[in-house]
């Protein structure tokens, strides 16, 4: 891997300062998950965490979005201390998180699972406001409003796991390997939607995905996760041509 300061200079995209990361490191239970990275997330942005496996991807996510607590370090979300805050209360604070395996509830209708998503929002007609913007976004979902979630394509319960997230409107979107098992055709279908969210609503997104190419393709920033610790840090593009991720991460020799 490449010395992480050749890109880490130009790393800093124009904007304001959403979520930061300063030294945080995070166990589960005796294992050292995350030694100690720093991160920014800056307003409006698409930022792509990529890695291997077991590289620490998911437990960021898990640790930015209240789900895991870190032992040290600063974590800080639209300016206050979000280290350790339960998941529930930075949902409030305009945060979702899309865990890995969409995590739906299969015996609930689409516009159950959308209603369930909106369980912090009291307005009765905002919730179906929001219904039917999700509906805008993912015309398929309008298509299976009353159908039961498990019935669904891996690709459709996708679509749903996102649009369940944005009931809450979240300034900030987090994304955990939202291509997974899922087909090329819903693949590009689910990054176009990324891309639109973020163009059209001004959703920031960090976005942890195994087809790192599709990542790098989409976002402004990246950053690349190896046993807990960044390596590499700059602009998407400038990190789509390094000789070291080209070989780790892009299939290239």
């Amino acid at each position: 891997m490449s010395d992480p300061t050749t890109l880490t200079r130009d790393a800093s995209a124009t904007g304001t300062p959403m979520l930061e990361l300063n030294n945080v490191h995070t166990y589960y239970g005796h294992i050292h998950a995350l030694k100690g990275i720093s991160m920014t997330v800056n307003q409006g942005e698409i930022v792509a965490l990529i890695g291997g496996n077991g590289a620490g991807k998911t437990t960021t996510l898990r640790t930015i979005s209240g789900m895991m607590k870190p032992k040290s370090g600063t974590l800080t979300y639209m300016g206050r201390n979000a280290a350790g805050v339960p998941a529930h209360l930075i949902m409030q604070q305009g945060m979702s998180h899309v865990p890995e395996g969409r995590r739906i509830f299969p015996q609930l209708t689409v516009r159950e699972n959308l209603e369930v998503g909106a369980y912090t929002v009291g307005d009765r007609k905002v919730i179906e406001q929001r219904i039917q913007e999700g509906f805008q976004f993912f015309p398929r979902l309008k298509e299976r409003e009353n159908q039961l979630g498990g019935t669904m394509s891996g690709g459709e319960q996708q679509m749903l796991a996102i649009a369940r997230a944005l009931m809450v409107n979240p300034k900030l979107l987090l994304l955990d390997e939202p291509s997974m098992g899922l087909s090329p055709l819903f693949v590009e279908a689910i990054f176009d939607i990324i891309q639109l969210l973020n163009k059209e609503r001004g959703t920031t997104v960090l976005l942890v995905e195994q087809n790192a190419n599709m990542a790098l393709g989409i976002a402004h920033r990246a950053y690349v996760l190896q046993t807990g610790e960044i390596k590499l840090s700059g602009k998407a593009s400038d990190i789509a041509k390094d000789e070291s991720v080209r070989k780790a991460y892009l299939g290239e020799d």
